[in-house]
């Protein structure tokens, strides 16, 4: 059985600030959704971060933005593009591009990465904006330091603009008072980029390709990495089985059920550990238990412990993990009350 933890990492494309995502963290908080916490760097570099949206100049004239007509911020000659499939909506009145290569219509009060044309006089040379802005900041940005936003009137163009760019996105990491801190968990984690003083803001982003991390304004919008925390510390004294009852009670939706927890050894045990520090009991209670003359995980896990006793005394037969992490798996009387770890099934 692979893991029970750590739901997938999305990235979500549209840009926000700190603030702002407070909101959305609190709107899914039933759903155990925050912003990322990465344990070590395997944690970072299996994350794929590389999708991103960006304003082209392409939208439908203002004087006429009921219609499905569309035109060139530069007044070329509107010619067709390679929209993705189902766009543009009659809703939408500017357009996108994604790093698939296809253009997608959106709301012009969006916030997202722009790309630039450079030069009139060549206008396939482009400049990747990694700031977040509406569209018509976006067009204001690129006359006033550029030429315009980007035409990408042929496919040529398309290919040669769109790629990869290694751009901020937001994690959970941010500055509280003098230490830094993760939104939630607890690690010790941290890549710096190269020469990152670490004063220019109090939250943290982590870049695309590379991952290495710099502080930002909190102000700043930059899309936002989460993970989905289906581990759940219950900071409540209860012997083992009370422990496994609450779990299994524990308000669910259909399809979706709560367990005490199960643990590999050496697999998310750093995420688990970090849990665990914010336990009021100095052990907390897991999935494991001795029962039919065997050591089993209540949600049917692989057992792949070793060295647990083959005839453990009766008052031994149940698993907790101590906070100091020294120790590993301890066996220990099921009747002791303790905080204990539940997981949501996915």
């Amino acid at each position: 059985m692979k893991s029970c933890l750590s739901g997938p990492i999305v990235i979500l494309f549209f840009s926000c600030t700190v603030s702002g995502l407070e909101s959305v963290v609190h709107r899914n908080s039933r759903d155990h959704v925050d912003l990322a916490v990465f344990y070590k760097q395997s944690d970072a570099d299996s994350v794929f971060l590389k999708p991103y949206l960006a304003w082209i100049g392409l939208r439908k004239p203002e004087a006429d933005s009921s219609r499905n007509q569309w035109v060139w911020s530069n007044r070329q000659s509107y010619s067709p593009v390679s929209w993705a499939e189902d766009q543009p909506h009659d809703n939408h009145d500017c357009a996108l591009v994604k790093r698939n290569k296809k253009i997608y219509g959106s709301n012009c009060k969006g916030h997202y990465f722009f790309i630039c044309t450079k030069d009139p006089y060549n206008i396939y040379e482009y400049a990747f904006i990694p700031q977040s802005k509406t569209w018509y900041e976006a067009e204001e940005y690129c006359k006033n330091e550029y030429f315009d936003l980007a035409s990408l009137t042929y496919a040529l163009s398309i290919d040669s603009t769109v790629k990869t760019q290694d751009f901020p996105v937001w994690i959970g990491l941010h500055k509280d008072g003098e230490a830094w801190k993760w939104s939630s968990g607890v690690s010790g984690y941290r890549n710096w980029s190269a020469g990152e003083t670490k004063d220019k803001g109090n939250c943290v982003t982590i870049s695309s390709v590379y991952k290495k991390m710099a502080t930002q304004n909190c102000t700043d919008r930059f899309p936002f990495v989460c993970f989905w925390d289906n581990l759940v510390l219950v900071k409540e004294d209860k012997t083992w089985e009370e422990a496994l009852e609450h779990c299994r009670s524990l308000d669910s939706q259909i399809y979706l059920r709560y367990d005490l927890v199960s643990v590999q050894p050496e697999q998310d045990y750093d995420y688990v550990m970090s849990k665990i520090q914010e336990a009021i009991t100095d052990r907390v209670w897991v999935g494991l238990r001795f029962l039919a003359g065997q050591w089993l995980w209540v949600n049917e896990a692989d057992m792949l412990y070793s060295d647990l006793p083959l005839c453990p005394p009766v008052n031994q037969r149940c698993g907790a993990l101590s906070r100091n992490g020294n120790s590993g798996m301890e066996i220990r009387d099921c009747t002791e009350r303790r905080n204990f770890l539940c997981y949501r099934k996915y």
